[in-house]
């Protein structure tokens, strides 16, 4: 079967065409949503900037602070380095055995007994014969020298 096709043709009443003046509005509309949508853009904007220059900012003042305490610290370390060589200057032997010659003290002469006790040296087969294996061995040492080397050792390490 065929069948024919029909054209029709609708026309508009005058009535309706008037009414693409409300399309005005419409645009308005998009305009205000334009100019929202900058003003929240900018705001973002800004807000993200000052928040981008204020980290900036902390960190160059703390790593200004960081530079000035690095110094600070490589000041110290060149004082420490300078007291230790002055200390070590002071403690030498020599130094110390000039300055009691000057105050009048005299270099003992003969045996020089210390307190404490001296490790004993074991002698070995082919080691020559020190001193200490030379010497003839004492015998246990009584209370009282023992109260009086516990004694003398106590005050020579307050001394320390």
């Amino acid at each position: 079967m065929v069948v024919a096709q029909e054209k029709v043709i609708w026309q508009e009443p005058i009535e309706q065409k008037s009414g693409e003046k409300n399309l005005r509005p419409a645009r308005k509309r998009k305009r205000y949503t334009k100019r929202k949508s900058i003003l929240v853009l900018a705001f973002i904007v800004g807000v993200t900037g000052a928040i981008g220059a204020e980290t900036i900012q902390l960190t160059v003042v703390q790593g200004a602070q960081v530079q000035s305490l690095e110094k600070e610290i490589s000041s110290i370390k060149a004082q420490k380095d300078l007291l230790q060589m002055e200390a070590d200057k002071l403690r030498a032997v020599g130094r110390i055995e000039s300055a009691a010659l000057a105050m009048g003290m005299v270099k003992p002469t003969g045996v020089v007994y210390v307190a404490g006790v001296a490790p004993a040296v074991e002698n070995q087969k082919g080691a020559p014969p020190t001193q200490a294996a030379t010497q003839p061995t004492e015998a246990k040492p009584t209370a009282v020298n023992q109260f009086l080397q516990k004694f003398t050792s106590f005050f020579a390490s307050t001394q320390r």
